[in-house]
């Protein structure tokens, strides 16, 4: 009888969080509806789907195949990041992070990523935790494409000249992520010892003992992420008839990546703000506005839109596994 109260009371604890994980599908899919709708350029797009030679298609899956790896990584540095608070297989940390695309897509700078990866954790109850931890990821990545960005895009500004201001800004960016990346744990553990015990007393002490060792090694796996998307976007680029250099490569891609790290923004509206920004860096090199667009559009569709499908069909088989199991 005991068993039996405890496996309805899970049943009736993990309703809620099922409710809110089909409310994020339902939206997330609701508004991707709505801006496939409105977009206009089809036609561009589908004219150079049909005009595109063998090695531009050969690129073109080429980027396909990465977007698994650059989700790989990621769900390495997840688990990694949650190794003191819930102990997953690889395969489970990849699924939380598909999901978490999808409470990424609809909310400004993604903040509901890491919420909604922690409603597929079994352990629950240190969410806070978790989710902080989750945050001090998105810091390392930020760092990285702020650290290797940063000497590009300075190098860009050389050439064209002007936009100083944009320069100077992003040397800001670099300084603060430094400055919080040293005194992350000192000002974490001194909260906690003014706070009351509780859940966050229990989150500044769980960020307070993320030494700046365990910050390297979750850099190392976001400069694979890294390497992985700039490779993938190269591909793209390819495969959208803009063909650059390998040094012109190294300058214009960590400078993308830099803008549209330091833009706020909402996924839902990345493939407009790419859009952008991928024009003012790449046109630089090129006059070929529209394939430019569409590169930043199709690598948009690559790592946020295929990502949330995947994400959807991991909760539900994971869904349907977890009933089996009880």
């Amino acid at each position: 009888m005991h068993k039996i109260e405890q496996l309805t009371y899970k049943m009736k604890s993990s309703k809620p969080l099922e409710i809110i994980q089909w409310l994020l599908v339902v939206a997330a899919y609701g508004y991707l509806t709505y801006r496939l709708v409105i977009y206009d350029d089809w036609g561009s797009l589908a004219e150079h789907f049909r005009g595109a030679g063998t090695l531009q298609y050969i690129c073109l899956a080429g980027a396909v195949v990465l977007f698994p790896l650059n989700i790989l990584f990621e769900s390495m540095k997840w688990r990694y990041l949650m190794s003191d608070i819930e102990k997953m297989s690889l395969a489970e940390a990849q699924r939380q992070t598909y999901f978490g695309v999808i409470g990424a897509f609809l909310t400004p700078g993604r903040l509901g990523d890491f919420p909604a990866r922690v409603t597929m954790m079994q352990n629950k109850s240190r969410w806070a935790e978790a989710v902080m931890l989750g945050f001090i990821g998105t810091l390392a990545l930020g760092f990285v494409q702020v650290l290797l960005g940063l000497p590009s895009f300075i190098s860009l500004i050389d050439r064209v000249g002007g936009m100083d201001w944009v320069e100077w800004f992003c040397v800001a960016i670099f300084a603060i992520q430094i400055i919080l990346i040293i005194i992350y744990p000192n000002l974490a553990r001194k909260w906690a010892e003014k706070t009351s015990e509780g859940k966050w007393h229990d989150t500044l002490v769980a960020i307070g003992n993320f030494s700046h060792k365990r910050f390297a090694v979750t850099i190392f796996y976001s400069m694979l992420r890294y390497a992985v998307y700039c490779f993938q976007l190269w591909l793209v680029l390819i495969f959208c008839g803009i063909e650059l250099s390998a040094i012109e490569a190294l300058v214009a891609i960590p400078a993308y990546y830099l803008l549209v790290t330091v833009t706020p923004s909402v996924p839902v509206a990345d493939a407009a703000i790419r859009g952008s920004w991928s024009v003012v860096i790449f046109s630089v090199f090129t006059d070929d506005i529209a394939q430019i667009a569409i590169a930043a559009i199709l690598l948009w569709l690559l790592n946020t839109i295929l990502p949330m499908i995947v994400g959807t069909f991991l909760r539900k088989n994971g869904h349907n596994i977890e009933e089996k199991s009880k």
